[in-house]
């Protein structure tokens, strides 16, 4: 600090601790909105998967929130890009155009089908599941609707070896 002139080490007196609050803030935020409650409350849209995800086997048996399906987690750099691009288009989609249907697209189907894996893996472990159909395509009532019909009369096909 011998060398650096009066004006740069008022700016590193100044700038460093603002810094390290802006970070606490970054990661305190992050945090925050990783929370269930945040997903279900903050935006009006959400309120129903909200309140139908706490009657779910996977909330009420395994405490199973909003990020354990919807966020990635085989990746932390993937996470923070997701969630602020799905974070910012939810906000624009919600303030500039009528937020009556949440569609997912490509990238949030990819992230469900590998949190689904990941989470059922020995339940899927004797099941091809590289190619066909996704998990949420026939469980498509769980966590957050019940099916239009019980799961016991749906039509399942299956082959017969």
């Amino acid at each position: 600090m011998k060398y650096l002139s009066s004006k740069t080490k008022k700016w590193l007196l100044i700038g460093v601790p603002l810094l390290v609050l802006f970070g606490f803030f970054v990661v305190a935020q992050y945090e925050r909105t990783s929370t269930t409650y945040y997903c279900g409350t903050t935006c009006h849209i959400m309120k129903p998967p909200y309140e139908t995800s706490f009657h779910s086997v996977h909330r009420e048996t395994n405490g199973v929130g909003c990020k354990d399906c919807h966020i990635p987690h085989d990746n932390i750099l993937e996470q923070i890009v997701y969630k602020g691009y799905s974070g910012a288009r939810d906000y624009y989609k919600n303030t500039f155009a009528p937020p009556d249907v949440l569609h997912t697209k490509e990238w949030s189907r990819n992230i469900l089908q590998r949190n689904c894996l990941r989470c059922h893996s020995t339940v899927v472990s004797r099941i091809n599941t590289s190619e066909g159909k996704r998990c949420f395509e026939c469980h498509r009532g769980e966590p957050h609707e019940p099916p239009t019909m019980p799961f016991s009369s749906q039509p399942i096909y299956t082959a017969i070896r």
